[in-house]
């Protein structure tokens, strides 16, 4: 192994053990609800495996059965489309901080799981890869909010304000999560009748160029 690799693996065994060491596994508890819900997760998994993320989810559990397989979906930004999980769902990778999930329930009454997770504080940037829709997750534990005009966006070059970065024609002017009470998309921006980003929940927002990231400023 280079001297390069060397201190690339002394770094992460260092942040592991920074993690380990500070962060203590807090239980973290999301609701969802009959139809659509549009999730995301505040801290990171454990076990990030969407079967062991899922295991309390009770009668409509990912654990198997013709009914549950195909509710929970991803987005692919890179390949612009959906993609469904279940139990030989290769390559469908793990549940991740900062990504955006589709989640249907058929169960007419609402259900909480809950799982461990490790509340990682500090800025989060999301990757916007490809002009086009992305669904991202709010990535905070704490706070359970932010404003949307506090958001900041980067090229990996020149970072600005979400507010910049719009007038500069980098992304749309709104982002969109979804109302499962209305069972519609609902707008959040400076000017929406949403102006937060809050947790446990997804966020669809739309780019004009490739290669960008959004900033969400955490405790």
């Amino acid at each position: 192994m280079n001297r390069t690799g060397i201190a690339l693996l002394v770094a992460t065994l260092a942040l592991g053990l920074s993690l380990s060491a500070v962060a203590a596994p807090v239980p973290t508890p999301i609701t969802v609800y009959q139809g659509w819900n549009m999730i995301g997760f505040p801290t990171v998994p454990l076990a990030p495996g969407p079967a062991d993320v899922f295991s309390t989810y009770g009668d409509q559990g990912m654990t198997g059965g013709d009914a549950v397989e195909y509710n929970l979906f991803r987005y692919d930004p890179i390949a612009r489309s959906l993609r469904p999980w279940n139990l030989d769902a290769a390559g469908w990778g793990n549940i991740l901080i900062g990504d955006g999930y589709w989640l249907y329930r058929t169960d007419a009454a609402s259900a909480t799981f809950s799982y461990q997770g490790v509340d990682v504080s500090g800025d989060h940037w999301l990757s916007l890869p490809r002009a086009g829709w992305t669904l991202v997750g709010y990535p905070n534990n704490t706070p359970t909010s932010v404003n949307y005009e506090d958001l900041l966006v980067t090229n990996g070059i020149v970072t600005k304000s979400i507010v910049d970065a719009i007038d500069e024609g980098w992304l749309s002017e709104t982002a969109f999560n979804y109302n499962n009470a209305a069972r519609s998309l609902q707008p959040i921006g400076v000017d929406a009748v949403r102006t937060t980003l809050e947790k446990n929940k997804g966020y669809w927002f739309y780019t004009y160029q490739d290669n960008l990231a959004l900033i969400v400023p955490g405790a």
